[in-house]
């Protein structure tokens, strides 16, 4: 019956670790050859052959630059709203005051007065 029991253990145990490996783990299928090896190529050079700790990064960094973007268009956006609202600019032959009320500018002679 020990002898049972052991063998009962260490099944649950190999069990146990199969079951914690497979939470772990990633298969992913149809990837692009090229991408592959790009992928497979980055992570030998930077992560020295930690496929998992490569695909963090580059998820983290996805998530950085779609974030970046978003904001950036949101920016441009609100730059065209304001370009497509301004006004066009007043003829300089009137001068606008604060108050609303507008002044004629008159034409002035060859000797700088007004006539």
């Amino acid at each position: 019956m020990l002898k049972s029991l052991n063998l009962y253990k260490e099944k649950m145990t190999f069990n146990d670790i199969v079951l914690r490996e497979k939470e772990r783990r990633l298969s992913i299928s149809r990837v692009p050859k090229k991408t592959k090896e790009e992928f497979i190529e980055f992570a030998n050079e930077e992560f020295e052959e930690d496929y998992g700790m490569c695909l963090k990064y580059v998820w983290d960094n996805f998530k950085m630059w779609k974030m970046f973007f978003e904001n950036m268009n949101y920016k441009l956006d609100n730059i065209l709203e304001i370009i497509s609202h301004e006004k066009e600019p007043e003829s300089k032959e009137s001068i606008t005051l604060l108050s609303g009320r507008k002044i004629k500018k008159g034409e002035k002679n060859s000797d700088g007065k007004s006539k």
